[in-house]
């Protein structure tokens, strides 16, 4: 019997430790993360949504900036179609609101161009 109430003894004092160990470690940390997104969360997010939300291979972040919400906005490319030579691939440029939690909350077109196509500035 006294084999049992000491292994009795070490599993009850496990389990205590546990229980009150992780959760609050856990919970501190996710709202922390989920609150302060910053650019480099935001950019991974963009790049790991961004095929998926458009079926169209990803090809690249253009800006990411603070939204006035506390959000985030960023505007990247997928190919839409693939061309050779690749000079001819047409390009979507697409802008992706995002929350402070890094929810998605809307995306739209802003642009459709061939990649030889210059645009903005000349480098």
């Amino acid at each position: 019997m006294t084999d049992q109430q000491p292994l009795d003894s070490e599993q009850r004092a496990d389990e205590p430790d546990d229980a009150t160990a992780d959760p609050p470690e856990d919970d501190g940390e996710n709202e922390d993360k989920d609150e302060e997104l910053d650019v480099l969360d935001v950019r991974e997010r963009v790049s790991d949504v961004a095929e998926s939300l458009l079926g169209q291979p990803f090809d690249g972040i253009t800006s990411v900036e603070r939204a006035e919400d506390g959000g985030w906005r960023a505007l990247f490319e997928v190919v839409e179609r693939s061309a050779v030579p690749d000079t001819q691939d047409i390009i979507g440029r697409y802008e992706l609101h995002l929350s402070r939690t890094g929810a998605i909350e809307e995306y739209s077109l802003q642009q459709r161009f061939k990649r030889s196509e210059l645009q903005g500035k000349a480098l």
